[in-house]
């Protein structure tokens, strides 16, 4: 390439030269690429015609490219100067030749316009890095980890040399572990530890073309800690022997075991040992575990603290005496370090020893020989290994020189060491019993040490069997007796030893369900349980048996015990029915029956003539009476006195009768315990003369009004009870949601009421015309000349005349209804044909309490 490249330079003139204007470039050299901003790149002379001048400066149009770091700047009148910018920067690969089109104009009219060609020379220009490299006041952080490989690549730089040459990298300093090879990869050269001391390089990248130009960047290299060694664990165990403690302590890099020994029994939570470990790499917190998990120890997480954690016995079924575990402590990779530990467990005498049986009788009959084993104790200990049990005796007649020994090498047989004879009197002076007591023990703790108790018995011979003072006993008990009332005592006799030991009980003859006979097993005595009932049961064969002492061959003997039951006068009379209701007139003539009424009484223990009636309260001034008033279970209500009321000494119409029924009315003697029954009866008496109310008919008649009345009772549990409940407060809510709808509707009354009294208040105009709807529609007011609707909203209530009343028309036998304040009257319904007047009173059946109270139409007798 010559130094110089020449700037050809393209004159475009018109055909007149001198009616144009005239462009003279000067420009001797081509334009370096690395010029710097505002160099001169070219002279521009512009002449124009005598009579002509330039309008403005000649400007560039037209410039290829068309983005170009060029611009002209005025130097006098007729010269211009072109200039770089520096805007776009000059570079010879990108752009080397720029076409310029510089146009101008005069005041004539004319134009004229010069291109000028513009040679980019090109220079050696120093290489650049890319990427991260560029930014040479950077540094470029590289992060890699402490175990990687020597040879592995890290970093490839990027560079590149604007000439496409060849380029050339270094890294310093030399000796840092890092190399880079022709094209700028960076790899490693060297094995790093972060552990050490250097934990990040700073190095030096230069990459450098053929002119010996160079680009430097900086980089700067950290190492990134890896877990890649294993902790070190060191552990102190203890062994517990006799309570004595020593400590064996081990490292982990050793690959040894530790072996305790520990005694059974010590306290859970015990503290066998303390762990520490250490890690180099130190990348978090270390934790502590069993492996494999040991139920019977544990080790503290965090602490590393070895305890135990379950109760170490070795007499319980199935438990190992060597437990093998392995203390191990693990990083967050679990890279662990472990140390094997074996423990065995040593038993103590921690165990009582146990007998099969602590209390141990033996009963001989008449005479014990000498020698004779009265008792063999089977003791134990769950003790392993176990322990040697020892036999002391402690307390009664067993030792050296007493009745009773332990038998020589066995001393847990126990033998008579003397003759023992029943009828001896040193033996019958201490009772025939002997009582001694053994103590067992493995230790010389008292802890360690139970006691057997040996009962020894000389019993006599069962020669005789028990016999009865009578074959045949016989009671008589009042049937109003009642519980531990004494009906006789029956007595059997036994000639063996102890005399007359006899024990009594009841077999057979109790024949109901409830018992009601006890016998005394000791004294024979017999009571009652519960009060008998003559009516029921009037006799009882009890079976009674008596059993000697004998406990192993009882001898036993029977006699037959009868009581009668005494009839007694303890049922009171009862009637039905018990309670009765009726209706009558108040012209009732006297001795007439009550509606043919009549009561029907029974007693179970009397006769139906022994029974009396009376009318105890109730009934005032004497209207009512039975008849007969005794001798008889079924008398007669009858009216004694008619009643009055015109005269005003009658007041009272409702009668409530307590009637009792006394069962004393004996034909001889006199009764000493009478019992009474009671029924109630209760009368209405109805005024016949009552002012009839004005009906159609002229024929007069009596009638007859009859009101039943019952009494309202109800049982909780029945079914009803939560039905009416639930309907009720069903009822309850619709009346609350009726009553929020009906306050909600008056709001929305009120409202248009107002407006419509707005818009009645105003004048009406012309044309209005009201359509009156019916009560529940609403009203429209139609105007014709606005076309406007108003809707008036009218509601009206209509009163119904209620009825809370009701009688018979003594003249027809027709029911109608009244209203008690206005006297308003109706018919119940149409009448019926008329019928002749009542001759005969008429009763009512008596009322069960669950009905509710009604209205009776009796019919009439022609």
């Amino acid at each position: 390439m010559t130094p110089f490249v020449r700037l050809l330079l393209v004159l475009v003139a018109a055909p007149d030269v001198l009616a144009f204007p005239n462009f003279v470039i000067e420009n001797a050299s081509p334009l370096l690429e690395n010029a710097s901003e505002h160099t001169r790149v070219a002279v521009i002379t512009v002449t124009v015609s005598p009579y002509a001048s330039l309008i403005g400066d000649p400007v560039i149009i037209n410039a290829n490219p068309v983005v170009h770091p060029f611009v002209l700047s005025r130097r006098s009148t007729h010269q211009w100067e072109l200039f770089t910018t520096g805007v776009l920067k000059l570079d010879f690969e990108t752009v080397s030749l720029y076409s310029l089109i510089i146009y101008a104009k005069d005041n004539q009219g004319a134009t004229a316009s010069q291109t000028i060609f513009i040679q980019i020379a090109d220079v050696n220009e120093p290489p650049t890095f890319s990427g991260s490299l560029a930014h040479g006041d950077q540094v470029t952080e590289i992060y890699i980890l402490e175990d990687i490989a020597p040879g592995t690549i890290i970093y490839r730089a990027a560079a590149k040399d604007p000439e496409d040459a060849v380029l050339e990298y270094f890294l310093s300093p030399e000796g840092s572990g890092f190399t880079t090879d022709s094209v700028g990869t960076i790899s490693t050269a060297a094995v790093f530890d972060f552990e050490s001391e250097t934990r990040s390089f700073s190095l030096v990248i230069k990459v450098v073309d053929p002119g010996g130009l160079f680009a430097a960047g900086n980089l700067k290299i950290f190492l990134i800690n890896v877990n890649n060694k294993d902790p070190i664990l060191t552990c102190s165990l203890f062994s517990i022997e006799n309570a004595v403690l020593s400590v064996t302590s081990l490292n982990s890099t050793l690959n040894n075991k530790i072996n305790i020994t520990l005694d059974e029994e010590i306290p859970i939570g015990k503290t066998v040992g303390v762990c520490q470990t250490t890690d180099e790499d130190n990348l978090g917190d270390l934790t502590f575990e069993l492996d494999p998990w040991n139920v019977y120890f544990a080790v503290d997480k965090e602490s590393g603290t070895v305890v135990t954690a379950a109760r170490l016995d070795v007499e319980r079924a199935g438990f190992a005496r060597a437990q093998t575990f392995s203390v191990k402590a693990c990083d967050y990779d679990q890279r662990c370090a472990t140390v094997p530990v074996a423990a065995y467990i040593r038993g103590i005498n921690d165990n009582s020893p146990f007998c099969d049986r602590y209390l141990i009788r033996y009963t001989g009959k008449e005479v014990i020989a000498n020698g004779t084993v009265v008792a063999k104790l089977s003791c134990h200990d769950l003790d392993e290994p176990p322990n040697v049990i020892h036999y002391a005796p402690s307390l009664g007649p067993v030792g050296s020189g007493q009745l009773f020994e332990q038998v020589p090498n066995a001393e847990n047989f126990i033998q008579v060491a003397k003759e023992l004879d029943y009828e001896n009197p040193e033996i019958i002076a201490a009772g025939h019993i002997y009582e001694m007591t053994i103590s067992v023990f493995d230790d010389v703790r008292s802890s360690h040490t139970v006691t057997v108790t040996i009962i020894v018995e000389i019993a006599p011979a069962n020669d005789f069997s028990p016999v009865f003072k009578a074959a045949h006993y016989s009671f008589s008990v009042p049937e109003t007796s009642g519980a531990f009332y004494k009906v006789g005592r029956v007595t059997a006799i036994d000639e063996d030893h102890p005399p007359n030991c006899v024990t009594y009980k009841i077999t057979s003859g109790d024949i109901q369900v409830i018992q009601r006979f006890w016998i005394h097993p000791l004294s024979g005595m017999i009571e009652l349980t519960t009060q008998p009932d003559y009516e029921t049961v009037k006799q009882y064969n009890l079976t009674v048996e008596g059993v000697d002492c004998d406990r192993f061959h009882p001898r036993t003997a029977t006699t037959v015990v009868t009581v009668d039951i005494e009839d007694e006068n303890d049922e009171a009379p009862v009637c039905t029915p018990s309670l009765y209701k009726a209706v009558i007139f108040d012209n009732v003539v006297a001795g007439t029956n009550v509606n043919g009424f009549e009561l029907n009484c029974h007693d179970r223990d009397s006769q139906d003539f022994e029974m009396r009636f009376e009318i105890i309260s109730g009934n005032e001034n004497h209207h009512f009476g039975f008849d007969p008033t005794r001798g008889s279970n079924t008398p007669k209500l009858i009216v004694k006195n008619p009643f009055n009321f015109e005269s005003g000494a009658e007041l009272q119409q409702q009668y409530h009768l307590v009637v009792h029924i006394i069962d004393d009315n004996l034909k001889y003697g006199k009764a000493t315990k009478p019992r009474t029954g009671t029924a109630i009866i209760e009368i209405y008496v109805t005024r016949v003369n009552t002012p009839p109310p004005p009906t159609t008919s002229s024929e007069q008649r009596k009638g007859l009004t009859i009101v039943y009345t019952a009494i309202n009772t109800y049982t909780s549990s029945d079914w009803y009870i939560p039905f009416i409940f639930t309907l009720m407060a069903v009822l309850f809510a619709g009346l609350v949601s009726w009553v929020c709808f009906l306050l909600w509707r008056f709001g929305h009354t009120m409202g248009c009421c107002q407006k419509m009294a707005k818009e009645v208040s105003k004048p009406k105009p012309k044309g209005i015309k009201y359509v009156a709807g019916d009560r529940n529609q609403k009203e429209e007011i139609i105007i014709g000349n606005r076309n406007k609707k108003l809707e008036v909203l009218t509601e009206t209530i209509v009163y119904e005349t209620m009825f809370d009343g009701e009688a018979v028309d003594p003249v027809s036998g027709n029911v109608y209804e009244y209203n008690s304040r206005t006297g308003a009257r109706k018919w119940k319904k149409p009448p019926s044909r008329q019928e002749e007047s009542l001759a005969t009173m008429y009763s009512l059946p008596e009322a069960h309490p669950s009905e509710e109270s009604t209205s009776l139409k009796i019919p009439m007798q022609e």
